[in-house]
């Protein structure tokens, strides 16, 4: 879901999601562990405001080439240097200076989350429109329901090559119905069609690439040639090493180490990152459970990127366990420690609604506002020039 970013010499990929609750820890039963970065800053404790004070980046951007955004759920800053917008509604991929200035747009059908690979392709998450209603994007209890609006998610990916001028090509699609659910709250068996949130490019120059499919609760693995590898990096469960209703992919590179992080929807592992070799989990050095990321025990919808400090941006629309307050934006420090968190529902400086897209380039964090047509920017106070 998320575009490439050099950040140091080194490219991460920014596509958008880590991150939810953590409520259980079970021992590791799935190979050996991958190591955790150990040559980068020091966390930042108790940085008060000089790592806390983030102000909106003016203007807002609300429109593209004379036509205002309807419902982006993407955005992203390519290796290119420039920023890729999902205008979902609009049904175009929108390419904008870093400054905003219009550069061109591309039509395709419904994108919902989109990547850069090292070749300059882009590729999305597109498709058909279906809808899922709140009483069935979790089957169970209502417990386990995200209270999000009805919405349209993607059942293909399609490919814009870097090279020649043809625009987005279908390069596979889901077949149709996709998944029997016999579990569905009004009961019986409802086929359900293929929802894919999320998509992350490799930094690597292979051109592989990663797809979150919601409904089967796997990771998948796509080639250069746009074809599933057999098995499943990442395949459905509740445990470690599983994922349950997975909403976010995001391949990124820290001290020439590469990672897959998802993020799910509900479970005890909310968030987990892999090696996107192996699908080997992740574990702090003489941990026998997930790192100490982010510990939020509700269920929503999520989205990530990562600055050249490895701090976490997370987009979840939650109450915090911690406060009891609803935020939107959380920043996390790679342990764990929270160091950041603001935004209420609403319409202003510090205001979303539902917002679906995150990026993080030179300092400044980009939001896709979906529900309010907008992206909106934040700067660190420090970085600002006076």
């Amino acid at each position: 879901m998320r575009c490439g970013l050099k950040i140091s010499g080194i490219y991460i990929s920014l596509a958008l999601g880590i991150l939810a609750a953590v409520a259980l820890l079970l021992p590791n039963g799935c190979g050996d562990k991958v190591a955790l970065p150990s040559d980068l800053p020091t966390p930042c404790y108790n940085c008060g405001s000089v790592d806390t004070a983030y102000v909106q980046v003016n203007p807002t951007w609300t429109s593209a080439d004379g036509m205002a955004f309807n419902k982006p759920y993407d955005v992203c800053i390519g290796y290119d240097q420039f920023v890729y917008i999902c205008d979902t509604k609009n049904n175009r991929v929108v390419k904008l200076d870093d400054d905003g200035s219009f550069v061109e747009s591309y039509p395709v059908i419904n994108p919902v989350a989109i990547t850069q690979d090292r070749g300059l392709d882009l590729l999305v998450v597109a498709g058909d429109f279906f809808t899922t209603s709140p009483d069935t994007i979790f089957a169970g209890t209502d417990s386990m329901r995200i209270g999000l609006d009805s919405t349209t998610y993607g059942n293909a990916v399609y490919r814009k090559r870097h090279f020649g001028n043809e625009g987005f090509q279908a390069v596979w699609r889901a077949d149709s119905p996709y998944y029997p659910n016999p579990n569905a709250i009004h009961g019986g068996v409802i086929w359900e069609e293929a929802e894919f949130w999320g998509i992350a490019a490799s930094t690597e120059t292979s051109k592989e690439y990663f797809l979150a499919d919601f409904w089967m609760g796997r990771i998948l693995r796509f080639n250069s040639s746009d074809k599933p590898v057999p098995p499943d990096l990442v395949s459905t469960g509740v445990a470690y090493g599983k994922t349950s209703y997975p909403m976010d992919v995001y391949y990124y590179t820290i001290a020439g180490q590469n990672y897959l992080a998802f993020a799910q929807g509900i479970g005890n592992f909310g968030v987990q990152i892999v090696s996107p070799i192996n699908g080997t989990p992740l574990l702090t050095a003489g941990e026998e459970g997930l790192p100490p990321l982010v510990r939020f025990s509700a269920a929503g919808s999520k989205q990530v990127a990562v600055d050249e400090q490895s701090n976490f941006y997370v987009l979840l629309q939650t109450i915090d366990t911690e406060s009891g307050k609803l935020h939107i934006l959380y920043k996390y420090d790679r342990t764990g420690e929270k160091l950041l968190e603001f935004g209420t529902e609403g319409s202003g400086e510090r205001q979303f609604r539902g917002p679906r897209g995150l990026a993080y380039s030179n300092g400044i964090l980009y939001i896709a506002d979906t529900g309010n047509n907008r992206i909106v920017r934040y700067q660190l106070a420090t970085d600002i020039q006076q």
